[in-house]
């Protein structure tokens, strides 16, 4: 019997290693891994952000709206994260259920799952272009948008949101990538459609005239271009996320499966982005030159941020694999080492960020008072962004081990409750602008001790539950 598992064993290995795109992260240097997996994810979120930071450079240097068309792409993201993250939340469930079911050998399960993607995303899209067209207009106001700056972001909103289903294709096939062990492609992909993305800015702004609808159209555009690269890539695939068209189709099993991780994982990314509403709505208050400035610190802020998303999100697919194939020993180690790459790049890039705010903003506007803002709002938040690290990695520590519902609960309280109440108190106590933002760090730091709470005994009982089953495999 011992002998027939272990021939099932080097037979399932050396499948995973003749695909050209699935990874088992369930054996092998697991530090190494997990920088090599990260490294990809980090570059596609940096890349991503810079081709964002083009469209609010080429705005605000180019456009003849200026500052004002950089504030009303600024006031647009919260929206646009609060409408999206839900559904996004889908896509990291199907990220997470596939990692599982590549780790316990279920080919079939994975194929369904690829296969289902297509109309799922297709449809959530087709459902946000509804909503985005809909509701742009009456949320703005309710968020208290300025006049001046109402218009140019109503257009931007409904022009990004048609471009919804090809945005989420995008997440869902590249999720798909991720989850097999490729973080490399939809980083290629990305490049590709990021670089066109800042010449078609170029054009539609400063060739054409347009101001934020230009940036809008060459954001779909981009979009686009990587969503149908990624559905290219898995059509020719050789393992068994290839797509066929045959799987074209919903199924029930594998779609509760999906919503089950995805739902309260979108639900936590849309209450993070609730509270933020009600934190852009207080700073809407201080006019467009703070929405401006609070607009420019935010994409410097983002760099910091996103490398170390990219390491949570790796941590994802590699505890859902090893959760699958009952690596207790590998979950471990892989949190240990993801909290450790956390904290040490949110301290040396936070600190890094800071002593070069004010010269990369200069570099986009001249006003004094905007880069004053930016700078006070990265005082009030980007020096912490350690924190936000280490949370994100116990909660997609959670999701990989199928405790979104959990990390939701968490989420609801710590991150959009306290976010809100913190606001209401400490911005009515002192009108402080740099003091809307310190609800993040706080909430964060409460964020972690909540989440330790949960998981440190869950480890333990799902140690107890394994038995220890396949430690020889930690390296």
């Amino acid at each position: 019997m011992g002998i027939n598992n272990h021939a099932h064993k080097i037979s399932a290995q050396h499948k995973y290693r003749k695909g050209k795109i699935e990874q088992d992260f369930t054996r092998g240097n697991l530090f190494r891994q997990i920088v090599l997996f990260s490294l990809p994810i980090i570059l596609t979120n940096v890349l991503q952000l810079i081709f964002n930071t083009a469209d609010i450079a080429v705005l605000g240097a180019i456009s003849a709206a200026g500052d004002n068309a950089v504030a009303a792409v600024g006031a647009t993201t919260p929206l646009v994260n609060l409408l999206t993250m839900l559904f996004v939340g889908v896509s990291i469930g199907v990220n997470i259920v596939v990692s599982k079911k590549l780790g316990e050998k279920e080919d079939e399960a994975v194929k369904k799952l690829v296969g289902m993607s297509v109309p799922l995303s297709v449809a959530i899209g087709l459902f946000l272009v509804i909503v985005g067209w809909t509701l742009a207009r009456p949320l703005l106001i309710l968020m208290n948008c300025k006049d001046d700056v109402l218009e140019y972001a109503v257009k931007y909103l409904q022009i990004y949101f048609t471009g919804m289903p090809l945005v989420m294709l995008y997440n869902f096939f590249s999720a798909i990538l991720r989850a097999a062990g490729d973080s490399k492609r939809p980083l290629i992909y990305l490049i590709v459609g990021g670089v066109l993305n800042i010449g078609f800015n170029l054009f539609f702004v400063l060739a054409c005239g347009m101001d934020v609808e230009g940036v809008a159209i060459a954001t779909v555009i981009s979009q686009a271009v990587a969503a149908v690269l990624c559905i290219i890539r898995l059509l020719k695939a050789n393992g068994v996320v290839k797509l066929k068209f045959r799987y074209f189709r919903f199924y029930k099993k594998e779609l509760l499966e999906v919503i089950k991780i995805g739902v309260p994982s979108g639900i936590q990314s849309s209450l993070f982005a609730l509270a933020n509403v009600f934190i852009q709505s207080t700073v809407n208050l201080f006019g467009e030159k703070a929405i401006a400035g609070a607009s420019y610190s935010s994409q410097i802020e983002n760099y910091v941020n996103t490398a170390m998303t990219g390491v949570a999100t790796a941590i994802t697919t590699i505890v859902s694999q090893n959760y699958g194939a009952k690596n207790f020993a590998r979950i471990i180690k892989a949190i240990t080492y993801a909290v450790v790459i956390n904290l040490v790049m949110g301290v040396v890039l936070g600190f890094g960020a800071l002593l070069m705010l004010k010269t990369v903003v200069g570099f986009i506007t001249s006003d004094v008072e905007v880069i004053d803002y930016a700078y006070r709002r990265f005082i009030g938040i980007g020096m912490f962004y350690a924190l936000c690290g280490i949370m994100n990695v116990f909660s997609y520590t959670l999701r990989g081990l199928g405790k979104s519902f959990t990390a939701m609960i968490i989420a609801i309280f710590t991150a959009t409750i306290f976010r809100i109440v913190w606001l209401n108190v400490m911005y009515k106590l002192t009108g402080n602008f740099t003091v809307i933002y310190t609800a993040f760090p706080v909430s964060w730091a409460l964020s972690i001790i909540a989440y330790l709470c949960v998981l440190v005994p869950y480890i333990k009982k799902v140690k107890r539950e394994l038995g220890g089953i396949n430690d020889e495999r930690v390296n």
